[in-house]
């Protein structure tokens, strides 16, 4: 059986169902149960249950998490959330070419590469982050339990505006940036990701800016790359769900134990 080419919904199924979890389609919904260990989960295409709500919110919200990015010194790009047309005339009048993007948008949608202020027009600026239009390669780092698993190179084409062919190539191991590794993991730890996609543009001149981070991404590239090496990544995510879900349950089992907290022993150590 091959996985070429389905879609994220198709791929985690199909891979709940090899793992013996009985998976069944809640109707009109894009959410399907699974049994594990006795139990009925629930995978929803829409949020990671390996992510809490605080942090998908947080990094839902594109304008908060270039604040978050930000205020840790981190590769950042020239943004604003203009209120005005005047305040976006004047962002784009500095930076000459500027990137519009919904604040909470998923995907490459209703996005517009802005270099006139008659485009502007257009839109409701306070629905949309401004940021400086940068040319450069995109790379997408996979991280799983603050691990990365996997690292692609997107080429779009001619324009992120317009539809076009999409290719994803899967980089070995051994040509992964440290540097972006260590980024990536750091990014995720701030934001407290338990599953996640950091997105990079690297310049000319080989500079890293943070495009955005993703906490539910497309799986489908992973397990049929244009080329380079496959990642498992849908079993790798059911699998620490089913983690997950046997840890949380061994917790409720266990009895408390009061007395061996560490405060109680420093002090018995001290009555001693």
């Amino acid at each position: 059986m091959t996985d070429t080419k389905l879609g994220t919904a198709e791929l985690l199924f199909r891979c709940a169902q090899r793992m013996g979890l009985n998976p069944s389609w809640l109707p009109a919904c894009d959410v399907f149960a699974m049994t594990v260990h006795g139990k009925e989960q629930y995978v929803s295409l829409a949020r990671s249950p390996l992510n809490s709500d605080a942090s998908t919110a947080l990094a839902k919200n594109k304008y908060v998490t270039r604040r978050i990015l930000e205020r840790h010194n981190l590769a950042n790009i020239p943004f604003t959330l203009a209120r005005t047309q005047s305040e976006a005339a004047a962002f784009l009048d500095h930076h000459e070419t500027i990137v519009a993007k919904p604040i909470t948008g998923a995907g490459a949608q209703d996005i517009h590469i802005i270099t006139e202020p008659s485009q502007l027009t257009a839109l409701q600026v306070d629905q949309y982050i401004l940021e400086k239009y940068i040319a450069g390669k995109e790379l997408r780092f996979l991280v799983l339990h603050n691990k990365v698993v996997g690292v692609h190179r997107s080429e779009y084409g001619t324009s992120v505006a317009q539809d076009r062919p999409l290719q994803r190539i899967s980089y070995p191991r051994s040509d992964w940036d440290p540097a972006l590794v260590a980024l990536s993991q750091r990014i995720t730890r701030i934001l407290d990701l338990g599953f996640a996609t950091v997105d990079y543009l690297v310049d000319d001149s080989g500079q890293a800016h943070v495009l955005e981070v993703n906490t539910m991404p497309g799986l489908k590239w992973f397990h049929a790359p244009s080329s380079g090496p496959v990642v498992d990544i849908a079993h790798l995510f059911l699998e620490s769900i089913v983690n997950k879900a046997h840890s949380e349950q061994h917790l409720a089992r266990s009895p408390v134990m009061p007395n061996s907290s560490p405060i109680y022993m420093e002090l018995a150590g001290l009555a001693a």
